[in-house]
């Protein structure tokens, strides 16, 4: 990466955090080029694209529907049983992820100087070499869970169960404090936490003023 020629922004948290929100927020206000790695994730999945040979070699043929293409619940019910295989898949996945989404940013840059990467796994998924700067999206567990019975009709017990999976701050915290002892890099400037428990207009005024920061820096 070129430093000054353009800027990478990671965004993560859990569900309900209101990342979404964010990722419209700087696509609109400030021109970002907004990338999912989990979008991106089920393209190279598709028939003819990347992964799609190796995942059939490696869990069968009978992961594919009628369509021809990987079925995503035929696909879990294989992996999910088994810690190996997801390790196994996640080897096959991310690589293809990557590649594409260095790919987007070399065409893009002409136009867009700021990429914004939004993943659930980007620690996991080691994207620090790919990044100038991560944020974590927060909320408390309380909001999360209002948001979630509210928007999508989760049930109490279905949003503790899945955050009860996630990961909080710390997690993130201790990610970056790892990376940064191990880099040398002078372009990364570390972990910035957004907390989004109040209003999206108080969201967007954190934003903002990490955006001045961001802009500086060019």
């Amino acid at each position: 990466m070129k430093q000054n020629k353009y800027f990478v922004l990671g965004i993560t948290g859990g569900i309900g955090s209101g990342k979404s929100l964010a990722l419209s927020y700087l696509q609109n206000k400030y021109n970002c080029f907004v990338i999912k790695a989990d979008d991106i994730g089920n393209e190279v999945k598709l028939k003819g694209n990347a992964c799609y040979k190796d995942i059939i070699k490696l869990l069968g043929k009978e992961i594919v529907g009628e369509d021809g293409e990987i079925d995503k619940n035929l696909m879990a019910e294989k992996i999910f049983a088994d810690s190996k295989l997801v390790e196994k898949v996640n080897d096959i996945i991310h690589p293809a992820v990557r590649k594409e989404i260095e790919s987007r940013i070399k065409v893009n840059s002409k136009d867009h100087k700021i990429f914004v990467i939004e993943a659930a796994l980007l620690c996991e998924a080691d994207y620090f070499s790919l990044l100038n700067e991560l944020w974590e999206i927060n909320a408390s567990k309380e909001t999360r869970i209002e948001r979630l019975m509210s928007s999508r009709g989760y049930t109490l017990e279905k949003c503790e169960s899945i955050i009860g999976l996630q990961h909080c701050s710390e997690f993130y915290e201790k990610a970056n404090e790892e990376y940064l002892k191990k880099t040398k890099r002078k372009d990364y400037y570390g972990l910035k936490i957004i907390n989004n428990d109040s209003t999206p207009e108080d969201l967007y005024e954190q934003i903002d003023k990490a955006m001045e920061e961001i802009n500086g820096r060019f």
